[in-house]
């Protein structure tokens, strides 16, 4: 096969800590941002920093990671001049690109897609279709391994969010009967009309759920001692769904964690981002997954732009990420965890 791709995407990242941003700056060669000297990076630190590739027989897909070297607060206190390092990130990519896939914050910064989508031709998606296709398969396996599917009660915390929503629809349309949400008032009628079941707030809606699936965008929203003795948080909130350490007796697993297909290949320097992005050496997050099979489809619209993905885009995603060999899987930082042993973790 020719070593041309026949279509490119780029996914753009950011650090989460200065650690990491530090060993970002110093493989795109730019010491003086990585030993600190500059604090603030400037658009010129947009970076590419690893090379991806995903072949089949009759297809090569390459996927440019680049770096948007902006830690968290720097993303939210100016945002115009994230804005504007992402767009300058697609264009480090070097050649043509045909998708644009957004990591972590730069989703939430960009307008969810759409403000950076106003500067730029390529479909900009946010890997909200992908990460709760990946969430609800996982809290499905979860409950099945503990034998609350599908009629035990489940939570799902930040259900109105763009990825809580999908997550409950996914859930629903797969036979989930009893879905707690935190609502209130008003809210607490619209999610009754829904088929769910409100409660007032977070922890009342975790209670005496053996899985709950974490999806607000704000974080730190449930106390550890919230969940009941033996329950599963699958979580894939952005920051993390706890407001401290998990207790004894409960557990907290990657939701979006994803394992790829044997035709994936990441390279040396694709390794060690996947190492400081936490991914670990086996699995992917789900948000990665997403403009990877818009590439390798030719597909011209996003699966997640916007507040909303659309029911029509979750049912593409749940029929072309298996198609391409992805497949979501429970994950304790870098171990997978077979949902069949969940039972014997179980103190109620």
């Amino acid at each position: 096969m020719s070593a041309v791709p026949d279509s490119r995407f780029v996914f753009l990242v950011h650090p989460f800590t200065g650690a990491v941003r530090r060993a970002a700056a110093l493989r795109t060669a730019r010491p003086r941002l990585g030993l600190g000297l500059r604090p603030q990076p400037t658009i010129d630190d947009a970076r590419p920093i690893c090379r991806l590739v995903l072949e089949t027989p009759d297809r090569l897909v390459e996927g440019v990671v680049v770096t948007v070297p902006m830690l968290p607060e720097q993303l939210l206190d100016d945002q115009e001049a994230a804005l504007a390092m992402m767009r300058a990130a697609v264009a480090r990519a070097g050649g043509a690109v045909d998708v644009v896939g957004l990591g972590s914050l730069l989703a939430v910064v960009a307008g969810r897609g759409s403000a950076l989508q106003q500067h730029l031709w390529q479909p900009v998606t946010t890997g909200a279709a992908a990460t709760a296709w990946a969430a609800a398969e996982n809290a499905k396996a979860a409950a099945k391994g503990l034998g609350v599917w599908p009629h035990g009660s489940m939570a799902v915390l930040g259900h109105r969010g763009t990825v809580g929503t999908a997550v409950v629809e996914l859930l629903q349309a797969d036979g989930a009967t009893r879905l707690h949400v935190a609502a209130r008032d008003g809210q607490a009628r619209r999610a009754r009309a829904q088929g769910l079941v409100p409660f007032d707030d977070e922890a009342a809606a975790a209670a005496g759920c053996l899985v709950v699936v974490g999806a607000s965008t704000t974080g730190g929203i449930l106390h550890p001692r919230a969940l009941t003795r033996g329950a599963v948080l699958v979580d894939v909130a952005i920051p993390r769904t706890l407001s401290g350490p998990a207790r004894r007796g409960t557990r907290v697993l990657a939701g979006e964690a994803v394992l790829p297909p044997r035709t994936y290949r990441q390279g040396r320097w694709g390794s060690v981002y996947h190492l400081l992005a936490g991914y670990g050496p086996a699995h992917l997050f789900a948000c990665l997954v997403e403009p990877m099979i818009m590439a390798a489809e030719g597909r011209t619209q996003p699966f997640a732009q916007g507040r909303r993905v659309s029911s029509q885009a979750l049912r593409d995603i749940r029929r072309l990420a298996p198609a391409w060999g992805f497949e979501p899987v429970l994950a304790n930082h870098w171990r997978s965890v077979t949902p069949g042993r969940l039972r014997a973790h179980h103190h109620p």
